[in-house]
């Protein structure tokens, strides 16, 4: 499956769990439990109300559009910008493909978690508010597990596989040129070199990481996108908690 398509199975999962939320309206306690002990037990609780009812899918919806925006636009990796005509740092286009090939590698990973994350959260949603699921304790205990199995998994071999793919890409010359001088930059995936056209690179040392040189407004552009995302749905859940 490709990004996109996961992404649209989030959404139908979403719609779904609305929609079986709303049948099933009659079955939903007032008020509604939104907090759970150690033993599983409700110790918090709110009035009736789509929203309560709901706030978890919301969440899982937050999340599902914030954590997309982490993933650097594929198109970055071909990104060029000016630079002092003395630079020495080509455009590789070895460089460019093994930045393509990471990113579509890590979109597709980040995809993944969404959804299942997402029919994660959605199935609690359904557990916690209607009590007539049965084995609703046990539907999540192995739902929750699942997905820590199944990610943790799909993180080591996007790890080891994207290394490997990544490696397989014959270097160029300008590859060589760039990876001479550039043998001391990145390492936490960003870098700063005003004099290198490109807006993303893998480097040698970490054939794994793709790196952001934060020099250019496109590499910034991201990593403020990027924070804001990651900001804005840490404070929805704050929100959320408070409220």
């Amino acid at each position: 499956m490709r990004s996109r398509q996961y992404y649209v199975a989030t959404a139908v999962v979403c719609a779904l769990t609305l929609v079986y939320m709303l049948l099933r309206w009659d079955s939903v306690p007032d008020p509604i439990p939104v907090h759970f002990d150690g033993s599983g037990n409700p110790d918090r609780f709110e009035p009736k109300s789509f929203l309560n009812a709901t706030v978890l899918v919301w969440i899982g919806v937050v999340f599902a559009i914030a954590l997309p925006l982490c993933v650097p636009p594929i198109s970055l990796a071909r990104k060029t910008m000016d630079v002092p005509a003395e630079s020495t740092l080509p455009f590789s286009e070895a460089t460019a493909q093994r930045a393509e090939l990471l990113t579509g590698k890590t979109s597709t990973f980040i995809a993944q978690t969404v959804l299942t994350m997402t029919a994660c959260v959605c199935l609690t949603a359904v557990c916690t508010v209607i009590p007539d699921i049965p084995f609703s304790g046990f539907l999540l205990v192995a739902a929750w597990i699942a997905f820590t199995v199944f990610i943790m998994i799909q993180g080591v071999r996007l790890t080891l596989t994207s290394a490997k793919a990544v490696k397989a890409i014959p270097t160029d010359d300008d590859e060589k040129v760039r990876n001479e001088a550039l043998r001391f930059a990145g390492g936490m995936g960003v870098y700063n070199e005003p004099t290198d056209p490109m807006c993303m690179a893998v480097f040698p040392t970490n054939p794994s990481k793709l790196q952001i040189n934060t020099a250019h407004e496109p590499g910034r552009r991201y990593l403020w996108r990027m924070g804001i995302a990651l900001t804005a749905s840490i404070a929805f859940c704050v929100l959320i908690a408070v409220l």
